[in-house]
């Protein structure tokens, strides 16, 4: 090589043609690619190979050498220490992140809005995820009102107060392994499997006794005689009812309209954390270890707070036109409940509301909830409605209160109406954020009390 090739190619280059292409080791540790020719120089790369598996194996450490033999040694301790600290971290009181889902299967299934008043039916599906029979215990909650006068509620002619019963109705159902199963929430699940649906030729209308089709389920589901507006929760257990943080569970809801109209919902999951579930009647959501829950989170809490983008209420749609008007319906579920004393012992919770219009302006409100609620965004307060906020679409945050003492799940159904009485309904789940108490700083426990007894 010439002192003006040696000068035009760095050394490692030495012999480079166009043709083939090759790695080589270039200072014992680095690997370069090269393209080689013929002539192959490989003096030098021979000679950081062979001086490379001569040396002794050595760790460079700050201030001297280490040999392989007590690096392997090393790096098997920190192996061990880091795996034992996973383990203590997992099996420690901790505080869980709110993680309630939609999609996934879960331990606690809540069915915030479920409604049969003679106009509207609510058609429930669970599924088991399992490859193993699973056992659920499920609470309905009724919250609708009694009138305590002349008259009655439902049709607007009670002379007195309307006063929410909160009868609570419990049974059990067992799903075998990959197992769905449905039922009308007014009719129950009583008959087997090949019931087929029945026609009704006076009224030329589908009648809903088709709830027994389909794969029976293992226990009667009782039906929630009319009228009934409020939830249901379905809790894993195993077979002796104890709960467990099994997530096999999933589920939905479909409200249907004698009309024909029907929209539909997800259940909200709460996944159950594996190892400090001690499967006592106190059920632990959230939150850190407290004199209600010694062992820390049993589920997954529940969220801080909701996004909703929504309809500014009596916006017109703009796919129907401007004679069009829709309005945003919220059913609020506290995620604290006592099914122990569920009449003598009503979570109440206070709502804080916070819109923005299409011009970023911000606008606040609030409202009280006692144990189960739905109701329409403009109801509690004008400035949901178009002509305050002047635009068609909202953004809306709502969260409880920082005195309040529990989060809620919450399911949003938007009514589309038009001026010829024709009406479409459409559910969904709202955005979460954070776990309840987070941006206070003050994390907290939320917790469902299961009767005592078998």
């Amino acid at each position: 090589m010439t002192q003006n090739d040696a000068t035009a190619h760095p050394p490692w280059s030495a012999g480079i043609k166009e043709g083939r292409f090759s790695l080589t080791l270039s200072g014992a540790v680095h690997y370069k690619r090269r393209q080689s020719g013929p002539e192959l120089g490989t003096d030098r790369v021979g000679f950081a190979r062979r001086q490379h598996m001569a040396a002794p194996a050595k760790r460079e450490i700050r201030g001297g050498t280490m040999r392989r033999g007590s690096a392997v040694r090393i790096d098997s301790i920190a192996l061990v220490v880091a795996v034992m600290a996973v383990i203590v971290t997992a099996v420690a009181p901790h505080r869980a992140a709110a993680r309630t889902s939609s999609e996934l299967p879960s331990s606690i299934l809540i069915f915030p809005k479920v409604i049969a008043d003679g106009t509207r039916d609510t058609f429930i599906q669970i599924s088991n995820t399992a490859n193993s029979v699973v056992y659920a215990h499920c609470f309905y909650v009724n919250a609708y009102p009694i009138c305590e006068g002349i008259g009655d509620c439902q049709e607007g002619t009670c002379t007195g107060a309307c006063v929410p019963q909160w009868q609570e109705i419990d049974f059990n159902i067992a799903l075998t392994k990959q197992q769905p199963a449905h039922w009308g929430a007014g009719f129950g699940r009583i008959a087997q499997s090949g019931d087929g649906c029945s026609f009704n030729t006076d009224t030329k209308e589908r009648e809903y006794n088709c709830y027994g089709s389909g794969l029976p389920t293992l226990g009667r589901i009782p039906p929630v005689g009319p009228p009934f507006e409020g939830e249901l929760r379905c809790i894993e257990v195993d077979q002796s009812g104890a709960p467990i943080s099994g997530n096999h569970l999933k589920g939905e809801a479909t409200l249907i309209n004698r009309d024909g109209d029907a929209s539909k919902y997800n259940a909200v999951g709460l996944l159950g954390e594996p190892f400090t579930n001690n499967g006592d009647q106190t059920l632990c959501l959230g939150g850190e270890p407290s004199a209600e829950c010694p062992t820390g989170a049993e589920y997954e809490g529940c969220p801080d707070r909701f996004w909703i983008p929504h309809f500014a209420a009596g916006a017109d749609n703009p796919i129907f036109g401007p004679t069009s008007t829709v309005r945003t319906q919220l059913t609020v579920a506290p995620c604290r409940v006592d099914y122990e004393l569920s009449s003598l012992n009503l979570t109440q919770i206070t709502l804080q509301f916070k819109g923005v219009n299409e011009f970023e302006q911000l606008f606040s409100a609030a409202t009280n909830v006692e144990c189960w609620r739905s109701f329409f965004l403009d109801d509690v307060n004008p400035i949901f409605t178009a002509r305050f906020m002047q635009t068609r679409l909202v953004h809306t945050s709502v969260r409880p209160s920082e005195g309040s003492p529990s989060s809620f799940a919450t399911i949003v159904e938007e009514f589309h109406e038009l001026p010829n009485g024709a009406a479409a309904r459409a559910a969904y789940n709202a955005h979460e954020l954070g776990e309840f108490g987070e941006f206070d700083d003050i994390p907290r426990n939320e917790v469902i009390s299961l009767p005592a007894g078998p």
